[in-house]
């Protein structure tokens, strides 16, 4: 029987997660993946790290996040959709234009949202069960992003 207040929390326990995600996990995973190691669940080509510089406060930040791909483009589940701010940075980018780190080496992309793309179609060829699952389980209008790597 579906519980109407753990819907209601739903949002902030997601938000709860994923705070304490980021101020611990999160620095151990970027500076593993930033080496070109793997980090559980990922292979060392199944994850990027993305430099995002904050659209008001110009803080550079660090985002690790799960990848598939595809010769010149990199296809990511961005869980929050276009509302997620990581995003909403990467875009108000100048040509929405961003450093990242895959394999070890640095790059840079130009990122752009897909809409036509289905983020749970994606997630299976990622072929990574884990990070689909907590992708899904984390997920509020989530859309597939793509970003095309245009140099190093």
């Amino acid at each position: 029987m579906p519980n109407p207040g753990f819907d209601d929390l739903r949002p902030r326990l997601q938000r709860g997660v994923q705070w304490a995600a980021g101020h611990s996990l999160n620095p151990v995973v970027v500076a593993t993946l930033r080496l070109g190691l793997p980090f559980p669940p990922y292979p060392a080509d199944g994850a990027l790290v993305m430099e995002i510089f904050g659209r008001r406060t110009g803080t550079r930040r660090l985002t690790p996040m799960g990848c598939l791909r595809e010769g010149d483009r990199l296809l990511v589940v961005s869980e929050h959709g276009r509302h997620a701010d990581w995003l909403r940075n990467a875009l108000a980018a100048p040509d929405a234009t961003v450093r990242f780190w895959l394999a070890g080496r640095q790059h840079r992309g130009r990122v752009q949202v897909l809409g036509g793309e289905d983020p749970d179609a994606v997630l299976e060829r990622m072929g990574n069960k884990v990070h689909a699952a907590s992708i899904r389980a984390m997920a509020h209008d989530p859309c597939v992003v793509a970003i095309d790597i245009v140099g190093t």
